[in-house]
């Protein structure tokens, strides 16, 4: 076990791998070059709403499933104060064109659904279902054994489905939790088919606290463990000897020496810290290659609760077929913490290039061109939402943001929500980022497995079981099982 662990970056993911390597004795330092910790975790206030960044929804979060006992290796579960979504039987609603699938609340109520819709498949529903199952199963911690996805991670979710010949519209249905991931089925890896549709089926949640309030009680911990967190001062260089990462030298001038480095940045901003010849070219020209996920544009309004009360599931306005490629709009209505007052929370699909005549200008010095194409997209936004909702009466915009907002807010390249494109065609050396090919180094955040809470604490999981070996974090995790300090 290496005793002195070095985190570059204090979001989720770097925060809960110092929380872990430190409850498994460990000495850690946390380095954020922002001035407060909790990067896209941490969300924001607008005329005294918060308003979510990086978390919306997520699943697999009870006890003896992998995200809830994350959270209490965390020692953070009452901190969240987790509300259960789909206590009216349906999580998600999506509308196409031509008709509404909901995705309910269990496996067997979502195998129900499949079967009235699909009654003349009912292979394709069973090998839906097989594939759901073990998924589900291996997103459990209580079980004696691991469980190996049914799917290869080195085909896309688009080959493996033509060949199973399922109908388009169910093609469609699977596609939908993409939106998700970044990636639609024809990039997507087959193992991560249905994984997130899979930990929603489990048990599906939100956080009661904000955004914010979570990324502090994650810094709390942190500290109270013993950890050293630097923030203000940015990483610049990590620092290479014998050929093994030796630590970090920070904006400051100041070096961190350290038995191990984890990187819980951007994989192409890490590769930048290091001198050239310290990777293979190839390992390089890799990493450079990997494209970003699609931006996001978020829109933030008050609604008026009698005439829009909040709901207890999500709203997908699917435009066209999922299958072959992803488009809509997301959205939430919520309590907005004010009294009278729904938050109704949009997330339209954009590109970086489309706000790329703004890239050399920062946040808040932007000018009135910008505002009023943020504007119009916004109000585009709306009148798509409007479609499932009905119409909007009075909808009052507290806040838009941009991918140029997002790359300033967490310094994410192309301002890419869900980091890098986890894409089966770049190969299993690049899907899973977890050890580059340098020894002491290793890579976590949402770019090293999957995106979102679950795909951050596999990562993490994996990266701890490196460092401080399999023994010790697997009885850290049964003694931590069904715990909830905060």
């Amino acid at each position: 076990m290496s005793g002195n662990v070095a985190v570059i970056g204090a979001g989720f993911g770097g925060l809960s791998t110092a929380i872990v390597l430190a409850r498994l004795g460990l000495r850690v330092t946390l380095i954020e070059g922002e001035a407060r910790a909790g990067g896209v975790l941490r969300s924001y206030t607008r005329e005294g709403v918060d308003c979510p960044v990086g978390v919306h929804y997520f699943g697999s979060a009870a006890p003896g499933e992998l995200l809830g006992d994350f959270f209490d290796v965390l020692q953070i579960r009452s901190a969240l104060r987790l509300r259960r979504m789909g206590q009216g039987g349906v999580i998600d609603r999506f509308f196409f064109d031509d008709e509404v699938f909901e995705l309910p609340d269990t496996a067997e109520r979502f195998e129900a659904n499949l079967m009235a819709r699909f009654p003349d498949a009912p292979e394709a529903v069973a090998f839906v279902m097989r594939v759901c199952r073990a998924a589900m199963a291996s997103l459990r911690t209580d079980t004696p054994e691991p469980v190996p996805p049914l799917l290869p991670m080195t085909r896309t979710a688009a080959e493996v489905l033509a060949e199973m010949n399922l109908p388009r519209r169910l093609v469609d249905i699977l596609a939908l939790q993409g939106f998700l991931l970044g990636v639609d089925l024809s990039v997507c890896p087959a193992a991560f088919l249905l994984m997130a549709t899979a930990s929603l089926l489990m048990s599906a949640w939100e956080l009661g606290c904000t955004g914010a309030e979570m990324a502090e009680a994650l810094t709390r911990r942190a500290l109270a463990l013993g950890t050293d967190l630097i923030v203000g001062d940015a990483a610049t260089e990590i620092l290479v000897k014998n050929g093994r990462a030796a630590g970090v030298r920070l904006q400051s001038g100041r070096t961190i020496p350290a038995d191990t480095v984890a990187a819980a940045i951007h994989p192409k901003t890490t590769v930048g810290l290091l001198g050239p010849q310290t990777l293979p070219a190839s390992y390089r020209e890799g990493i450079g290659r990997l494209r970003e996920t699609d931006g996001i544009l978020c829109v933030t309004a008050l609604l008026d609760e009698e005439d829009h009360p909040p709901l207890d599931h999500n709203l997908y306005r699917v435009r066209g077929s999922p299958s072959r490629r992803l488009a809509g709009v997301y959205g939430q209505l919520r309590p907005a913490g004010l009294p009278g007052k729904t938050r109704l929370t949009v997330l339209a699909e954009t590109t970086y290039a489309e706000w790329a005549r703004w890239h050399d200008t920062t946040t808040g010095r932007r000018e009135p061109e910008y505002r009023a194409e943020k504007a119009r997209r916004a109000a585009q936004a709306l009148r798509e939402i409007e479609e499932v909702t009905g119409p909007l009466r009075q909808p009052r915009i507290i806040d838009v943001w941009t991918p140029l907002t997002m790359r300033d807010w967490v310094a994410a390249p192309e301002g890419c929500t869900y980091g890098a494109k986890h894409s089966a065609r770049d190969g299993l050396d690049f899907l899973v980022l977890c050890r580059p090919p340098l020894p002491g180094l290793f890579l976590v955040g949402q770019n090293a497995i999957a995106p979102g809470l679950l795909g951050v604490s596999m990562g993490v999981l994996r990266v701890a079981a490196s460092i401080a070996g399999r023994q010790p974090l697997a009885d850290l995790m049964a003694r931590s099982r069904g715990r909830a300090t905060s």
